[in-house]
């Protein structure tokens, strides 16, 4: 997603130092993704943990930085002066490297998943996730080289980099499908995060902007910094317990059942113990 919104904004930016600035965000950004794609197939597999998954984190973040922070992968760009054109990225010394980051990433991510689907005990669910990833990284992996890497650095062209961040459609159809239909993640705990969060969120901020106002009626010789930075302090101390609080509360109102399953083997245990 962070890679698809600075693309975007690559692409409108009109100011050359506004352009290099979110040309080099996108190129961390979609080091980072190539990266938690490949360790998303990995929790998916249950395959344990590893020192090279390890380095391969360090590796990613190095390069997630260097693209963000120098111009050795991004060195600059060039602005079209022609409605309708594209911007013109100049490489860096280290882009062939960054190149060979993403390849890994998405060629591990891609024979993990196929691979891992085969084995032995492993449940025909977790499987049949296995082979959706496999296909959504694979068709969402080779348009987005095609178009926003081989075609630039190899053509100089670049009008077709719009194509990639369509292409995540097939990965984000796959995962979709992968959740809906096989499980992937749990729904139970995605609902209510998010409407917890989104909640509290909401009220939090109703709740800031009242502070402040009260704080700007009462305290009107403080600066306006003061206030914001005493509104800060309560958003940042109250968001997190009422996240909680509303988590617990609408998990209970959507799953009812579940949570009176968990009460009883709550019980059972605790008779079996006592009976012990």
């Amino acid at each position: 997603m962070g890679w698809t919104l600075t693309l975007y904004y690559f692409q409108h930016y009109s100011t050359e130092a506004n352009v290099l600035t979110v040309g080099r965000l996108n190129f961390a950004m979609a080091s980072l993704a190539v990266y938690g794609v490949y360790r998303l197939v990995r929790d998916v597999a249950h395959l344990p943990a590893r020192i090279q998954e390890r380095q391969l984190g360090w590796i990613t973040a190095a390069m997630a930085l260097v693209s963000a922070f120098t111009p050795w992968v991004d060195a600059a760009e060039v602005l079209s002066m022609t409605p309708g054109e594209s911007h013109q990225t100049i490489y860096g010394p280290v882009f062939s490297f960054y190149v060979l980051h993403l390849l890994v990433c998405l060629g591990g991510a891609i024979i993990l998943a196929f691979r891992e689907r085969g084995r032995r005990g492993l449940p025909p669910h977790v499987s049949d996730q296995l082979l959706l990833l496999g296909v959504g990284i694979l068709g969402t992996g080779s348009i987005s080289l095609i178009s926003n890497v081989l075609i630039p650095y190899i053509n100089h062209d670049f009008r077709w980099i719009d194509i990639g961040p369509l292409s995540t459609l097939v990965l984000l159809l796959c995962v979709a499908y992968a959740v809906v239909r096989h499980q992937l993640f749990d729904i139970r705990i995605f609902l209510s995060r998010t409407l917890g969060a989104g909640m509290a969120l909401s009220l939090i901020l109703a709740v800031y902007s009242a502070l402040v106002l009260l704080a700007t009626e009462k305290f009107a010789s403080l600066e306006s910094g003061g206030v914001t930075r005493f509104g800060v302090l309560v958003l940042a101390f109250s968001f997190d317990p009422i996240r909680r609080f509303l988590e617990k509360r609408i998990d209970r109102l959507l799953f009812s059942e579940h949570h009176r399953a968990k009460s009883e083997h709550h019980r059972l245990e605790s008779r079996v113990k006592q009976a012990r």
